[in-house]
């Protein structure tokens, strides 16, 4: 067993796997990761891939669709299936407050390059036809 590392991580969950990549990439050899389990068995499992990009935090927002474009590469990268299948979302706002929030958020994603579009009930209705609003 290795008594000394340059660095040493502890914790086998996104973030410690996460770093432990990340490291590598930069050429650091000399790095251990310890976990007491099975890798992202802790609580890193129950969100698996879940990267939501509603987000109106614009660092938040670099680092989400910074880890978003990493996924898509991974498979490619390593030779292993991540199951990586990225969908969108739509919300819905039910007051004037949320509309307010709604046009912030969407200033910070265009800042990322996100594909983000703003429509008014008329408009989602036609934009996602099986989509009914009535009563709402």
């Amino acid at each position: 067993m290795k008594t000394h590392a340059r660095a040493v991580i502890i914790g086998g969950g996104a973030m410690g796997v996460g770093l432990l990549y990340h490291l590598a990439k930069e050429g650091w050899k000399d790095v251990v990761l310890v976990e007491k389990g099975e890798l992202t068995s802790g609580s890193t499992w129950h969100a698996a891939g879940l990267i939501p990009h509603f987000i109106g935090s614009l660092n938040m927002a670099k680092i989400h669709f910074y880890g978003a474009d990493l996924y898509k590469k991974l498979e490619e990268e390593t030779g292993q299936a991540t199951g990586w299948h990225g969908c969108g979302a739509i919300r819905l706002a039910i007051d004037q407050d949320q509309v307010d929030w709604f046009h912030y958020v969407k200033g910070v994603l265009d800042q990322v390059g996100a594909n983000a579009i703003y429509l008014v009930r008329m408009r989602l209705e036609k934009f996602i036809h099986y989509l009914k609003l009535k009563g709402f």
